[in-house]
């Protein structure tokens, strides 16, 4: 049986009869093959040992059937939320993901495809079956990126075999290595990663993937992972996007044709609070019908549903977001320093910007709820956000009678996609 180990060295995991041993570099994190005796013998050590589970990929299975003409670009989807090819110009030059990285840990990606050519910098494969997409799914998510942010650097990271399956293992592998590119410090510097993937919450914070997950936090990567399509059943936020900081994606409705009918949370998706109590999603964003890249060609697209794919517009707006703000001079108390810019981290995006991005239809919750979460990411405040506007007028979000606010924003999201 094959064991994650925390809180022994390898020497002790060897002593221990510790077979085919493998190790997470930077994470503590070891992977081996143990007997009853040998998990008991390291147990006695004060070890953490957890068989390794399995993990799948957060799309439809299977899939919503939705014809290629009727799918909805990312470009449109993220413009019907006010990030529109004018929010790109709010920053000079415009923004665009150039010079950011995002590592894609995932299926891997055929690079080839046409909307993807030339943006992956970097590969590895973590599992047994040959690098590429071969279950289709890596490809769809990266293209989703390089639609949205095309100057953007992907890293393919392939932990999900062509089964449609990984583990723990590939996948603490797969962001270990991440890490190590950042602290590198070279010309490959990752600064989100894409979990399109999770497991079950078992509400263990030591689960090594929920590890891995905050050691990458504290490197300052945003990680951003699929809330899972188990909803409308509450409880069911997979993991790891049930850890505190990781930002916890969920899916909602977009028809162009019919506003009535969009905004609402989609009914697959995954809703909280988690194993631990926490309100989770962190945001929401349309994950239904989307249209991508097929890896079956280098021409061919497909529209599929499912948070894997919210997820990835998700990353696309920190990555843009990220990029604005490493631009502007002049950003709020308390970013602002000596006429110099301090990094936003992940925490501070979590606890203080999402909030004050984010919006919901009337009739919702003002505060963070299980379905919702914070709400859905919104052009305009954002652009209050990155142009440096006074913190009271961010706010006037939070300050304005509840009703009252969300109809007036609601309005201003409709007369968006009514154009």
């Amino acid at each position: 049986m094959r064991y994650s180990i925390q809180n022994v060295t390898r020497q002790e995991v060897e002593a221990s009869n510790g077979l085919d041993i493998k190790e997470a570099p930077g994470t503590g994190i070891i992977f081996a093959e143990l007997s009853e005796a040998g998990v008991a013998s390291l147990q006695s050590l004060g070890a953490k040992v957890k068989k390794v589970d399995k993990v799948k990929l957060a799309d439809i299975a299977p899939p919503i059937p939705i014809p290629v003409e009727k799918g909805l670009s990312a470009s449109d989807l993220l413009g019907a939320l006010g990030f529109t090819e004018e929010w790109r110009h709010l920053i000079i030059p415009p923004l665009y993901g150039e010079g950011f990285g995002i590592a894609i840990i995932d299926s891997g990606i055929r690079e080839t495809h046409e909307l993807i050519k030339g943006r992956v910098v970097y590969s590895k494969n973590f599992t047994t079956s040959p690098s590429g997409d071969n279950f289709n799914h890596g490809t769809g998510v990266a293209s989703i990126v390089t639609t949205l942010a095309p100057q953007c650097d992907v890293i393919d990271i392939k932990v999900i075999g062509d089964d449609g399956l990984g583990t723990d293992e590939t996948v603490v592998m797969g962001i270990s290595e991440v890490i190590s590119l950042r602290e590198a410090q070279g010309e490959l510097f990752p600064h989100v990663i894409n979990l399109s993937l999770g497991k079950e919450d078992d509400g263990d914070p030591d689960d090594p993937i929920r590890v891995v997950c905050r050691i990458a936090l504290d490197k300052e990567i945003f990680v951003v992972a699929a809330c899972g399509n188990l909803g409308p059943d509450m409880g069911t936020i997979l993991s790891p996007a049930c850890e505190k900081y990781v930002g916890a994606v969920g899916s909602i409705t977009y028809n162009p044709e019919s506003p009535q009918e969009s905004f609402l949370v989609s009914e697959f998706s995954s809703r909280g609070p988690t194993k631990e109590g926490l309100i989770k999603p962190d945001v929401v964003l349309p994950g239904e019908g989307i249209l991508m890249a097929d890896s079956k060609s280098d021409t061919a697209t497909i529209a599929k549903s499912g948070t894997s794919f919210a997820v990835a517009l998700g990353s696309s707006a920190i990555l843009l977001q990220g990029e604005g703000a490493s631009r502007v001079a002049y950003l709020r108390e308390p970013y602002r320093f000596g006429g110099k810019t301090i990094p936003i981290t992940p925490i501070e995006l979590m606890d203080v910007w999402i909030p004050l991005l984010t919006i919901k239809p009337a009739g919702n919750p003002r505060d963070k709820d299980v379905n919702y979460g914070w709400g859905i990411p919104y052009g305009e405040l954002a652009e209050l956000a990155l142009t440096g506007r006074p913190y009271s007028t961010m706010n006037v979000f939070n300050s304005i009678a509840e009703a009252g606010m969300m109809i007036m924003m609601m309005g201003v999201l409709i007369k968006q996609i009514s154009k």
